[in-house]
């Protein structure tokens, strides 16, 4: 089983980056190497929502369905698990906290096993667990970028 931790900061309103990090629709904004969103048309505002992210690689499309599993609007925390676009799974948690009026602090965390028992955990050790950082990393600070781009525009119409 493999588990990656990552921190960052954005440079916005809790509330704003709260609500843009439940946006599906806006997912392959910032997940660079997700091509579209399917199964769902609002917020991940719930516990048991369903939704596939559906990954493009190398050519080739791959489904990754999710679930929330746990929601806690009042701790501003949001779960998910489901099952990688390999045929492996990983539950994943999001915490967001505020720093100061504009100021958020975002905890990720993932738990996940890929496929092939001792194959899949030799995998991840070699080369998986490193690659998939350096991925998530992109994916937070295009997360981060946008977050911060678009409450700088509502700030620039007078929201």
């Amino acid at each position: 089983m493999g588990f990656i931790k990552l921190d960052f900061t954005v440079n916005a309103p809790v509330e704003h980056v709260w609500n843009f990090g439940l946006q599906a629709d806006k997912i392959p904004e910032w997940q660079f190497d997700v091509a579209a969103v399917k199964g769902i048309s609002g917020p991940i505002d719930r516990k048991g929502i369903k939704y596939i992210l559906v990954y493009k690689k190398a050519g080739i499309l791959l489904n990754s369905p999710v679930e929330v599993s746990r929601f806690e609007q009042e701790n501003l925390t949001v779960e998910t698990s489901g099952q990688t676009p390999l045929g492996g799974y990983f539950k994943s948690r999001t915490t967001m906290r505020r720093i100061n009026e504009q100021m958020t602090h975002v905890d990720w965390v993932m738990d996940y096993k890929l496929p092939g028992w001792v194959f899949g955990v030799l995998m991840d050790k070699l080369l998986f667990e490193w690659a998939f950082r350096k991925t998530v990393q992109k994916y937070n600070k295009n997360f981060k970028m946008i977050a911060e781009e678009t409450f700088l525009q509502r700030q620039d119409r007078g929201f």
